[in-house]
């Protein structure tokens, strides 16, 4: 730990303790569904808070593990005893502890990791990578599996580095390895495919670092251990004895439920990892990442990342969440692949190192910080609505009675309000009850502006909508925007849609 002691260091992580906090309290749209339902949602019916404890087909089948819900329990509980009993307000802690946990495992990474480097311009590059990337604290308060299973991991090998691992003649001792194995244990139960990178490092520590069988031995029963404990976690959880992991591979493996959300050439990930507000840090760190590969073959980071990856290319399916359990790992790839101490440079070595330094590194470094700062302060998600859930949970008291339009996805939402009752109807006949006064007062869209060409669009007032800019003299600039970025958004580009609340003028 030594290194953290470095003014450098200790100034980048506090930096990175600050934005990640206030990214937690900002960012309450979730990056994918199952963050939330898979999760949090889980951690809520146990809680009490949930009204209609509907869960998605993964659960209902008892292939998804209960640890990670089962340790928001445990906050929700405690903020309970304190009288917090607001949903949003357990989804902020829940976010809050999991980024705290997360830079935690950034700040024990670098202690790992900095002794490699031999000057300080070297660590200077590999302290900005691993604490300044503009994805990472938008990623650490995920409540995700993914995050999770990333950040038990990373402490994991950051445990078996710190002691001595890759040491020639020297490895980490018996109880530091089983230590580490609890957390390989953990992240397993986060994220089973975790599994994959766990052998990768078993087979580094028995093929190239020679470790003693004491140690591997050790390592091996200490993820043996999160696995046993989590069969009555999961009892608990469902209700009956059930061991997901197996229920995993039988439904997705074996069954190819899987294939059913679709499928992907092996190469997918090579252009749906870029395909968001970080291109341009994105395309350098897979570059770093392939260029790592190659130049350092018998390190553990590649016998770790590559096999890793490899699955998740020859599987069908493909979601760029899916390779996030080794991200922070990765963020040790550009010093892997560019600094002149670790081995021998290449052309692609030598020109990443230079690179560093030009006005491709500025471009870089200028957009990850302009993502970081629009993910620290507006809840940018996809397919949520927590923003709209938010609102009615605030302003509606938890009740929303209204009408929709045909189009309209009617699909219980996250954070769904103790009431949600919605009519679902033609534009016209929603008129002719507001004419009537037999109307809803409340009409739910997912357009800020209603254009059905029919006498409905001059009844409806906009009281919320989650279009930035909504009411403004800037809507219709930003409406055509959005609209013309529907119109040529293709997989894996994904549409935007922003629910949008209206009250209706009832009577003649």
């Amino acid at each position: 730990m030594e290194a953290l002691r470095d003014r450098f260091v200790r100034a980048h992580l506090l930096a990175l303790l600050v934005v990640t906090c206030v990214t937690s309290y900002s960012s309450y749209a979730y990056f994918h569904p199952d963050e939330y339902f898979q999760v949090l949602h889980l951690a809520r019916i146990k809680l009490g808070q949930v009204s209609s404890p509907a869960v998605p087909w993964e659960i209902a089948a008892g292939m998804r593990p209960w640890m990670q819900p089962a340790a928001y329990v445990a906050l929700g509980k405690a903020l309970a005893a304190l009288g917090l009993r607001d949903p949003f307000a357990f989804a902020f802690a829940c976010r809050l502890v999991t980024g705290l946990v997360g830079v935690a495992t950034v700040a024990t990474f670098l202690a790992a990791t900095l002794p490699w480097l031999a000057d300080d311009e070297e660590r200077r590059a590999h302290v900005r990578w691993v604490t300044l990337a503009g994805f990472l604290p938008y990623l650490l308060v995920r409540t995700s599996s993914e995050t999770a299973s990333a950040a038990a991991f990373t402490l994991g090998y950051s445990v078996m580095e710190l002691a001595g691992a890759s040491r020639a003649g020297d490895g980490a001792r018996p109880r530091v390895a089983f230590a580490a194995g609890l957390l390989f244990g953990v992240a397993f139960e986060m994220r089973f495919q975790s599994a994959f990178m766990t052998v990768g490092y078993v087979a580094w520590l028995v093929v190239v670092a020679r470790a003693s069988l004491r140690s591997v031995a050790a390592l091996v029963a200490g993820g043996v251990v999160p696995v046993l404990v989590a069969i009555p976690i999961d009892t608990w959880g469902y209700g009956e004895l059930t061991f997901p992991p197996v229920e995993y591979a039988m439904i997705n493996l074996f069954e190819g439920a899987a294939v059913l959300f679709g499928a992907d050439p092996p190469f997918a990930y090579l252009w749906a990892s870029p395909a968001n507000v970080f291109m341009p840090l994105v395309l350098v760190l897979m570059t770093c990442l392939f260029v790592g590969w190659w130049r350092h073959r018998r390190h553990a980071l590649t016998w770790i990342t590559f096999p890793f990856f490899l699955v998740h290319a020859l599987l069908s399916h493909k979601e760029e969440r899916f390779l996030f359990p080794m991200v922070l790992l990765v963020l040790a790839f550009p010093a892997l692949a560019s600094a002149p101490s670790l081995g021998r440079a290449s052309r692609v070595s030598a020109w990443l190192w230079r690179a560093r330094r030009g006005p491709l590194a500025k471009v870089v470094w200028a957009t990850s910080f302009a993502g970081m700062a629009l993910l620290a302060v507006y809840p940018l998600g996809w397919n949520h609505h927590v923003p709209f859930q938010r609102y009615v949970h605030a302003h509606l008291g938890g009740e929303l009675h209204a009408h929709a339009l045909e189009d309209f996805d009617l699909g219980v939402p996250a954070f769904a309000p103790r009431v949600y009752d919605i009519d679902k109807d033609g534009a016209q006949a929603i008129a002719d009850a507001a004419r009537a006064g037999t109307s809803k007062e409340l009409l739910v869209a997912d357009s800020p502006r209603v254009r059905t060409g029919t006498d409905l669009d001059a009844r409806v007032e906009l009281l919320y909508s989650e279009l930035p800019f909504a009411g403004t003299g800037l809507e219709p600039t930003v409406v055509s925007i959005v609209d013309a970025y529907n119109r040529r958004a293709r997989a894996p580009l994904r549409p935007l849609r922003f629910r949008t609340l209206y009250r209706l003028r009832r009577g003649p």
